[in-house]
């Protein structure tokens, strides 16, 4: 069941870059490290300047509603993370608003989701693998493998 939790939240994780793109109608959108420590982002790495100011103004991780409110906040504040310019004005100049150098490098699979194609399909197959060898052990011992089933076979009968 976690295994499928799992492999729900790493598909269904939102583009934010892309998201920063369609706001500003950018030409490609900016590199994870405007926000993240690296390129390959992921939950809990949101370290940078602008990215601790959008966090501070409602963004949620995987919430590219909650993104755009917090970029629209802003916009209306004319908030600079460290730029000499605001934080909009530096991503629509293909700058990095915490005021380094930014690269025309794009993020190949999304800040927060980090994983490549095929890792998720990898995941599902690995937990079914352990819990198929797991289930078979046990029916080998001549117990069974799944919870529910030992729990009836331990149970006293009724009279």
């Amino acid at each position: 069941m976690n295994a499928i939790l799992l492999a729900t939240m790493l598909v269904a994780t939102p583009d934010f870059p892309a998201v920063i793109q369609q706001q500003f109608a950018l030409a490609q959108p900016p590199r994870c490290t405007i926000c993240h420590a690296t390129d390959a982002g992921g939950i809990g790495t949101v370290v940078k300047p602008f990215g601790i100011y959008l966090r501070s103004r409602g963004l949620v991780e995987g919430d590219e509603d909650s993104l755009r409110n917090a970029l629209l906040a802003d916009v209306g504040e004319r908030h600079s993370s460290g730029a000499d310019q605001t934080d909009i004005e530096a991503l629509k100049s293909g700058e990095d608003p915490n005021g380094t150098s930014a690269s025309s490098l794009v993020p190949s699979y999304g800040c927060s989701q980090g994983t490549p194609p095929g890792a998720l399909a990898l995941l599902v197959a690995l937990v079914w693998s352990r819990a198929r060898r797991q289930a078979i052990t046990s029916n080998a011992h001549g117990r069974s493998g799944w919870p529910c089933a030992r729990a009836r076979a331990h149970r006293p009968h009724a009279a």
